[in-house]
């Protein structure tokens, strides 16, 4: 199997991304091992589809969010300028390319209700290769249910029966499901809080779609994005011991982050 390259503006990053990137990479490399072709829904700065670009992959990136797409330009330009990626600023439910490998969204379904999600997972089978897999990454835990998904436009957390019903409602079957970030997510999640309460507060009174669009696009000090000097503790060196306990707590409910494939029967 190919080296693993790691992502080289992870310090600007919040642990909890760090250690979901750190997973999706050795995941992805395990089950696909480069050289696929990707859709990253909902790719917002472009961060996670850099992190699959610098290792091996080629794809496409969609956001509602047109900053976040003139971002993910500029992080992503060589790969672009060489034909590996391309950006679509613009609703994945009309996206017209298809035959994808896989398809990766990260923190995009808790947004979307019961009848548009099945409309999005229609569309998401309609632009993978038959034997192609869906990635999802989703916040968890309904009891963790507070401020942050007040103001991102979130309909729900997940909880891994929920990964289940949605599979069998729209006739695929679960190749994998994992929990995520747990114990750091939950130790941090009062601070956290604290934080978008502060800075972002405000967006509760705006409509779930202007919220929605505006999460592709979070810049939040000490939240979502950290100046470059915490480079010091923010690395997968350092937060190696907790790649480690979330890997033990793989199937913790209590996780505020899961992962799962999701493929055709």
């Amino acid at each position: 199997m190919k080296k693993l390259i790691k992502l080289n503006m992870i310090a600007n990053l919040a642990p909890g991304t760090v250690l979901q990137f750190m997973f999706v990479r050795k995941r992805l490399n395990k089950v696909f091992q480069g050289k696929s072709e990707f859709v990253d829904v909902g790719s917002g700065n472009g961060y996670l589809s850099n992190l699959l670009l610098k290792n091996g992959y080629s794809g496409y990136g969609v956001d509602l969010n047109s900053s976040a797409c003139e971002n993910n330009k500029n992080l992503n330009r060589e790969f672009i300028k060489s034909g590996k990626y391309i950006i679509e600023n613009g609703d994945f439910n009309n996206l017209q390319k298809k035959d994808f490998d896989f398809l990766i969204s990260s923190m995009v379904i808790e947004h979307i209700g019961d009848n548009d999600l099945k409309i999005f997972i229609k569309n998401a089978k309609r632009v993978i290769k038959p034997q192609g897999r869906l990635c999802f990454l989703v916040p968890s835990n309904m009891s963790a249910w507070g401020i942050e998904d007040e103001i991102a436009g979130h309909v729900k957390r997940y909880s891994f029966k929920d990964i289940d019903d949605l599979a069998l409602q729209n006739g695929l079957k679960v190749d994998y499901k994992c929990g995520l970030n747990y114990p750091i997510s939950n130790w941090l999640l009062t601070l956290s809080n604290k934080i978008v309460n502060k800075e972002e507060g405000y967006l509760k009174t705006k409509t779930k779609l202007e919220q929605t669009v505006y999460t592709g696009n979070r810049n939040v000090k000490y939240k979502t994005v950290f100046p470059s000097y915490f480079k010091i503790i923010l690395n997968e060196l350092v937060l190696s011991p907790f790649y480690f306990l979330q890997r033990i707590n793989a199937n913790n409910e209590n996780s505020l982050v899961m992962y799962f494939e999701l493929s055709n029967l």
